[in-house]
């Protein structure tokens, strides 16, 4: 196993408690902060039981207790990133409270100790530049829920140094996730991006009549997201010709020009009357208080998906 690191994540809430999960599944010392002092003790009752499915499915091989047992709630942000190796920021997306934190951050922590976001749309330099430490600031964007979903955008800010992706993506690949470098400033980033250019023409067809919520998840849920699941955009085309990917545009790529043009690239703007039929379509099947209960629900689902890739490994090169 790689060094035991002391790694801190600042923020108690969902992203937090899930980047503590995972630091100390690989066996890293977590210090937990959060401004609330009633959010980590809540944050932990919650680990027990998220941490149980996921041993259940053998995602880990510690005991549940072992793995609590390195997560220790901090009283102050100073405690938390004292002699830390790599601190994980997870408070609200809000740019003046994040300034605030790496500021702090910044004069708090280590000199050699890595300080990364979990930023999910504010391009970074807007909190991270004009600190002393700012070489050895970046972003680290996950997708929800990430002890899960293993894939970290690591956004560089113009003042990030090599050295700081590097370390960084090593440490997270040690802990089970897959870095992607994002090489420059985006608003959103590309995770968002692709995300929602898909969520603004599925907001157009249901608008238009063509088809209803429910019928565009069946398609992302049967379709398109068991396809991705396994492979990327560009293999998907490189496997649907025999000749490969030049192949596949050869034959396709006027249809796929033609419909290209069709699309919708004017942002929806998610009127009230649009947001109310989706949401009754969904609270039909999820009503609100079964939310959270359908949160749990959906871990285990992935909790399996990812035990399922795991075993895949030792099969397929």
């Amino acid at each position: 196993m790689t060094k035991k690191l002391i790694t801190a994540c600042i923020g108690a809430g969902n992203i937090g408690r899930a980047w503590a999960m995972m630091f100390a599944r690989a066996g890293h010392e977590v210090r937990l902060f959060d401004q609330n002092a009633d959010a980590p003790p809540a944050a932990l009752a919650l680990m027990r039981g998220l941490l149980a499915d996921q041993k259940a499915l053998g995602l880990f091989d510690d005991e549940v207790e072992a793995v609590l047992a390195r997560i220790k709630v901090a009283p102050s942000l100073e405690a938390a990133v004292k002699n830390a190796d790599y601190v994980q920021e997870c408070v609200y997306e809000d740019l003046e409270l994040k300034r605030r934190v790496f500021q702090a951050l910044d004069r708090a922590a280590p000199e050699g100790a890595i300080l990364a976001s979990s930023v999910s749309s504010i391009p970074v330099s807007q909190f991270m530049e004009n600190l002393a430490g700012s070489r050895r600031c970046i972003g680290a964007h996950p997708i929800n829920p990430p002890h899960l979903l293993p894939v970290t955008e690591l956004i560089m800010s113009p003042s990030t140094a090599p050295a700081t992706y590097e370390r960084a993506a090593a440490f997270l690949t040690s802990v089970g996730q897959v870095p992607v470098r994002i090489n420059k400033e985006i608003f959103g980033f590309a995770l968002n991006r692709l995300q929602f250019a898909i969520v603004n023409e599925a907001l157009h067809l249901i608008e238009q009549g063509y088809i209803s919520a429910t019928d565009v998840d069946n398609i992302m849920k049967f379709g398109l997201g068991r396809r991705w699941a396994i492979m990327g955009l560009f293999e998907a085309g490189h496997l649907n010709a025999n000749g490969g990917l030049r192949d596949y545009y050869t034959k396709f790529g006027e249809t796929i020009r033609s419909l290209m043009q069709e699309l919708v690239l004017t942002p929806n703007p998610l009127g009230p009357a649009l947001v109310d039929e989706i949401a009754g379509e969904l609270e039909k099947t999820t009503p609100i208080d079964q939310v959270v209960a359908r949160q749990a629900w959906r871990d285990r689902q992935l909790a399996a998906l990812m035990t399922h890739f795991e075993s895949m490994k030792t099969k397929v090169g």
